[in-house]
């Protein structure tokens, strides 16, 4: 198996920097408003400006990181016609059964932002929908910056900029690829030289502020991993401990 070369790391176009900034600002303003507005599940449908802002910057980098990378390879394409339903094309085999856990409450969550994604017909997540509406018409349309829309599209552009295929190396950079106490190379385990394509055997997860997404455990027709997941974060390493019998096959229970 092919280990990816470095200087393909250093070709990663330099916008990935800023989709992942930009996730770590959107965590933080998220933050920020569960002070006044703690997480809990009777508390997803209150809506707020600070939740509207979240949702419309989340779901415009969302976008404009998928038209980016389109442009990256193919460059005489024009990308200004782009949809959310050519991105349903592109994308939906890879994020539709991604999921990631929140560990910004009293309680860890499972999110799915991509989920209607899986149907063979398209429809918009929900997040996606309350962008649009707020986008144009921020008064009319306010109730829709909940807790919940903005919780999933943080989350959306958390496995757009995983999957894009892009990021790799900002994600590096900003430390948020946590691989096993081992010493594990995730890119000896891919053909592909992409984390998205990392398996489950290599135990490795990205880890933000808020979220934690094991790479290579969602979506795939087996998962035969036992309960213990060694990595750096005891936060992952207990939930999974707690959950992995619901994500796997033949779980040990070791």
């Amino acid at each position: 198996m092919m280990i990816r070369d470095i200087h393909q790391l250093r070709e990663a176009p330099p916008y990935g920097i800023v989709a992942v900034e930009g996730l770590a600002t959107a965590e933080a303003a998220f933050q920020t408003a569960a002070k006044y507005v703690p997480y809990c599940p009777e508390h997803l449908d209150v809506w707020s400006p600070q939740f509207a802002q979240i949702i419309l910057e989340c779901a415009s980098q969302v976008d404009s990181l998928w038209k980016a990378v389109e442009k990256t390879e193919n460059p005489s394409s024009s990308t200004d016609k782009l949809t959310i339903k050519n991105h349903w094309d592109r994308y939906r085999d890879s994020v539709s059964p991604q999921k990631v856990i929140f560990f910004g409450g009293p309680n860890p969550a499972v999110i799915s932002p991509f989920d209607v994604w899986s149907d063979t017909t398209f429809q918009s997540p929900d997040w996606w929908q309350a962008y649009n509406k707020l986008k144009h018409d921020r008064f009319t349309y306010q109730a829709e910056a909940t807790m919940s829309n903005a919780l999933r599209s943080i989350a959306g552009l958390f496995l757009a900029i995983v999957y894009c295929g892009v990021c790799d190396l900002a994600l590096i950079s900003a430390q948020m690829l946590d691989t096993s106490k081992h010493g594990y190379n995730p890119w000896a385990f891919t053909k592909s030289g992409f984390l998205r394509d990392v398996p489950f055997m290599c135990r490795t997860i990205i880890d933000t502020r808020l979220f934690a997404h094991p790479l290579g455990v969602f979506g795939v027709s087996e998962c035969t991993l036992s309960n213990w997941w060694d990595s750096h974060s005891p936060r992952f390493n207990i939930w999974w401990a707690l959950n992995a019998v619901k994500y796997t096959v033949g779980v040990t229970g070791k």
